[in-house]
Formats: structure tokens, C-alpha cells, sequence
């Protein structure tokens, strides 16, 4: 069917508008998104928003749909982390427990956060006992939540990681959620995993993916995937695993498993 120019600008002006009002409600990145991928994610997108309107989820990941975390199923890249979490920390849930978050926002977020950050405010909500301690290379000293105490500093530095848990009692979680790259992560759990209660779970997210930039500039190592999965090389670095557990991607299962859990004997 004809129509007129202007009807068809108008009608893509709209179009281009929508297009930019969802991808920033649900943190989007457009520049690598073709019309067809952006219009199925969207679809996608409101099929879970449906359940979680109806409350189908479980609570941890309507609490990540209320705080706007990546790590539920409703802001991109829908890692769906939560549905997972919900299961294995169950027996937290009402525990004093004390849980520490490396990697405190995506890049694009930081700045526009204020006295809030989406994950913590989830922990907080979560564990209504739990004493919730944050890390971040960036400043979140504007972050105000109660039973918070953020740290800044580099995943990389023993020096700054020792700083943490000279002023923390011993963690019952650790979440790595930080910069990604496999010396970081390495580094990072060879220096809190002593730290860690026993019986307690260490978690490293994004296993599928290391920023290529970082990783080149940081001293080489080998994938940390790969190290988790050759029980003999982990013993060398740290002592006490019970069991590592890798868990699949809610968004795509043809991924291999991109977050691992190491539970302390």
C-alpha cells in the first residue's frame, strides 16, 4: 500500500522513537542490534514481563525486575542469574549472613546511579539480615543503603583486596561480577577464597566472555573456565573446595555454562 512521504516519516519517526524509549528502559544496546533481533528481544521482554506482572518468577528475580539488575530477566543482556540464585540461596535467606559484590554496575550506569545500585539494593531486599559489602574500582561513595559498606579499588591488587577483609568478617557469598578478565578474577579469588565461611559459595559470573581490551593488558594467565574444570591446578592456587558447580545460560543454552559456583568445604 502507497503512502504519502510524509505519512511514512512520521510513521518512522515514531518508530525510531519507541525504538529508543524501550532500549533505554531495558538498558539496550542499539549500535548491535538489526531491527528483526531488536523487535524478537522485544518480544521476549514482554512475555517475561507478563510473569512477572503475574508473579510466575521466583522472589529473587521479581526483586531483579523491581531494582532493574541485569542479573534477572528483564534488563539486558537477561543474564537470568536470579532464577538460579533463588535456588541456591534459599537457605540463606533469613540468615546474618555476610555477602560481598566485586563489580557494582555496567560502565554505561555508573554515573547515573546516585544514592542507589541495582544489585545491592536487591541483596538488601533479599536477605533482610544480611550485612551486604560492595567493591568497584569506580567511586559509589554517593551510595546510601542501609547495611552497605562499599569499598573502591582494583580486583587486581592483593594490596586492595586485603584491605576488604581486614574490615569484614568472614563471607558466606562472594560474587565476582567485575571487570571479567581472567587475571582479575584469578587473582581475586586466590586472595578472598581463605575468607570465605565454610560451607560458603563463591561465585564468578560472565565466564563466557572476557573483554579483549583488559586482557591484553594484563598479565597472561589461562581462561578461568578452563582453570575451574582441572581440579588438580585449582588445588594449587587455593585450598578447601568441596565441589564446583557451572550453571547454563537463562538467555541462550547453546552458551557454554557462563557463571561457576565453588562451595567451600
Amino acid at each position: 500500500m502507497w503512502l504519502p512521504r510524509s505519512v511514512r516519516q512520521s510513521l518512522s519517526s515514531r518508530y525510531d522513537s519507541v525504538r529508543q524509549s524501550l532500549a533505554n528502559r531495558y538498558d539496550i544496546p542499539l549500535y548491535k542490534k538489526t531491527q528483526v533481533e531488536f523487535l524478537r528481544m522485544c518480544c521476549g521482554i514482554a512475555s517475561r514481563e507478563i510473569k512477572i506482572l503475574s508473579g510466575l518468577y521466583d522472589p529473587l528475580t521479581l526483586l531483579a525486575a523491581k531494582y532493574k539488575s541485569d542479573k534477572g530477566v528483564t534488563i539486558y543482556p537477561f543474564h537470568g542469574y536470579t532464577v538460579h540464585y533463588a535456588k541456591l540461596f534459599k537457605k540463606f535467606k533469613d540468615q546474618p549472613i555476610n555477602i560481598l559484590e566485586i563489580g557494582l554496575a555496567k560502565p554505561t550506569q555508573r554515573h547515573a546511579l546516585g544514592m542507589v545500585c541495582p544489585s545491592l539494593s536487591m541483596w538488601l531486599d533479599y536477605f533482610p539480615n544480611a550485612n551486604v559489602y560492595g567493591f568497584d574500582i569506580d567511586d559509589f561513595s554517593t551510595v546510601e543503603l542501609p547495611r552497605v559498606k562499599i569499598f573502591r579499588g582494583d580486583q587486581g591488587s592483593v594490596e586492595d583486596l586485603l584491605t576488604i577483609v581486614a574490615q569484614c568478617p568472614r563471607f558466606d557469598i562472594i560474587i565476582d561480577d567485575g571487570s571479567h578478565a581472567s587475571y582479575h578474577q584469578q587473582v581475586s579469588l586466590k586472595t578472598l577464597f581463605p575468607f570465605l565461611a565454610p560451607d560458603g559459595l563463591y561465585i564468578i559470573e560472565d565466564l563466557q566472555w572476557q573483554p579483549p581490551e583488559i586482557e591484553a593488558s594484563l598479565p597472561s594467565v589461562g581462561k578461568t573456565r578452563e582453570l575451574l574444570k582441572n581440579k588438580s591446578e585449582l588445588e594449587r592456587i587455593i585450598a578447601g573446595v568441596q565441589e564446583v558447580l557451572f550453571f547454563e545460560s537463562f538467555n541462550d543454552r547453546r552458551k557454554e555454562a557462563p557463571f561457576a559456583i565453588i562451595v567451600k568445604k
